[in-house]
Parts: C-alpha cells; structure tokens; sequence
C-alpha cells in the first residue's frame, strides 16, 4: 500500500506550541532532503518539495491505510497527534507520530536551524490519501 501525505513545514516551541504554520523557509529543501528515505517499522518515507513550497511525502509499506485524522489545525496553535479512524489504521496513526517526531528530533539537530526566530522544525500533515503503487 502507498499514501501520499500532504504538507508543510512549521515551527513549534519548547512547549509544543506552534509558532508559525506553512513555512517557507530557504532550508526547507535541505530539510525533506535529509529525512528522505527514513523507514520505520518496515513503512519507508520518501519527502520532496513541490512548486518550491509543498511537502509531499510518500508513505509505502504493508497494512497502511489513508483513514486517519492529520495532525494539522487551521485554528489551534498546538500540533495534534495523527489518530485512526477505524481499527485496520491503527498502525498507520502509529507509524505517522513516529515519523513525526523523529523528525522533530533531526531537525532540532541541524545547524541550519539553531539561530532562527522560527525553525522549521515539525512536519504538519494536510491530507492523506490513498495512491495506487506503481
């Protein structure tokens, strides 16, 4: 099964609160560039950047299905967790915090982003749908 994920860059504090939603920060290429081709748990990501602004991610691996809420909020200011929609996604909303916040982890590392007012430092997911594998 493949998904096509949806997103874009923000940026959240210490606490977890987003400080600034759709990022579109000169490093954002490096960014998906260095958490393209992360797997876990046997689901392999693949990140590019579209149009020089929109993240899609490519999600493929066994048992995954598109049924799960995204993590992005138009009107909150908190990134909340990625939750299944019925049982056979489960593992899918599983996978996705995972992804979320290893990558949180990688990107708090980076020198890129350690002097800016805002890092782009979290992925928010828009949408998830369902690809046919080709």
């Amino acid at each position: 099964m493949k998904l096509l994920l949806r997103a874009c860059f923000g940026s959240i504090d210490g606490n977890g609160n987003l400080s600034e939603r759709e990022l579109k920060d000169r490093d954002v290429p490096y960014l998906a560039e260095i958490i393209d081709g992360i797997e876990i748990d046997c689901v392999r990501f693949n990140a590019v950047i579209r149009d020089s602004k929109d993240l899609e991610i490519t999600m493929e691996g066994g048992d995954l299905s598109a049924a799960v809420t995204p993590n992005y909020a138009e009107k909150i200011n908190v990134v909340k967790q990625v939750i299944h929609k019925s049982h056979e996604a489960k593992f899918t909303a599983s996978v996705l915090n995972k992804f979320i916040r290893k990558t949180n982890k990688i990107f708090g590392k980076e020198p890129c982003n350690r002097e800016k007012r805002y890092p782009p430092n979290i992925i928010l997911i828009k949408e998830i749908e369902e690809i046919n594998a080709k």
